[in-house]
């Protein structure tokens, strides 16, 4: 079993008081919370990567609990919308503070990703969230920057463009409570149309993308091709319907409803998933797609 020990001990004591639970004493009673909340994704979710998040969670209370500054921490992502694949997907987590986190409090959670991403398992450099307030969280507004880390990154001050309003609406209507109360209490409706304008401007940033053939990334192996398609059909998917699919609905969809060549593209797209293996000569045809689909939005 992964030790996990010294990244942060329940038997210290609640520090904080944000979450009434917790106020009261009673780690138990979150601690209970946490492990019901993964009760789903138990075939799916391997041991080591829950007992990295249990170890997030305590790391969490520790940093932000004597300030009473925890609101609550969410899963989202892969996670929620079953899309989750242990040999290929992270963690994606979305925690809410009181109070925009302090100079001490973020050096506190900077160190608790650091020691979580030198743990002899991948998954403690597999975790990709961020930190907002209350006030924040309620609805997205542009500009704002927050604790945010990356996958196999580091806690970073971070400016949220619109991609965050539509991990709201994750967090809110399919976000997994690992700690803290309902979602909804904290976060407000996203209405279609707002779905489909954050839409419309992140793929201003895949068109800079797909426009820019020296970005390393287009060297990456046909597994990332297999995600550059799959996020296009989930784009495609928002801007016709106001609604966000996870991936293999999305692939699904544009299956039954994108004109050729395009359908051939997502079909040949499935076998790329998850191989490691480079392919430069999907490069044209990717790219022909990410251009074709930013070019009405």
């Amino acid at each position: 079993m992964l030790d996990v020990s010294e990244i942060a001990n329940p038997k210290d004591g609640p520090p904080g008081a944000a979450y009434k639970a917790l106020e009261r004493g009673a780690w138990a009673e979150a601690a209970d919370q946490f492990r019901a909340a993964l009760t789903t994704q138990e075939t799916a979710l391997p041991p080591e990567a829950r007992e990295v998040l249990e170890s997030l969670l305590q790391g969490i209370r520790q940093a932000l609990g004597e300030g009473d500054n925890l609101v609550g921490v969410y899963l989202r992502g892969s996670l929620v919308t079953g899309d989750f694949e242990p040999a290929a997907s992270d963690i994606d987590f979305f925690a809410v503070t009181e109070h925009p986190v302090s100079s001490l409090e973020f050096r506190a959670l900077a160190a608790l990703h650091a020691r979580l991403s030198a743990l002899p398992t991948r998954w403690g450099h597999e975790l990709e969230g961020t930190y907002v307030d209350r006030a924040s969280a309620r609805r997205y507004q542009p500009c704002e920057r927050h604790p945010t880390i990356g996958r196999g990154g580091t806690l970073e001050w971070t400016e949220h463009g619109r991609n965050w309003l539509l991990e709201r609406w994750t967090v809110r209507e399919q976000g997994i409570p690992l700690l803290g109360p309902d979602p909804k209490t904290l976060i407000n409706p996203v209405s279609p149309d707002e779905k489909r304008a954050a839409v419309r401007a992140r793929l201003k940033d895949w068109a800079a993308w797909a426009n820019d053939l020296e970005d390393p990334e287009w060297q990456a192996h046909r597994g990332h091709k297999a995600y550059v398609v799959e996020t296009m059909c989930r784009a495609l998917y928002t801007l016709q319907t106001g609604e966000l699919p996870g991936k293999p609905q999305a692939v699904e969809w544009a299956l039954q409803n994108l004109p050729e060549p395009w359908r051939a593209t997502v079909e040949r797209s499935k076998s790329w998933h998850n191989d490691p293996a480079p392919d430069p000569s999907l490069i044209p045809e990717v790219r022909a797609f990410v251009l074709w689909v930013v070019s009405p939005a």
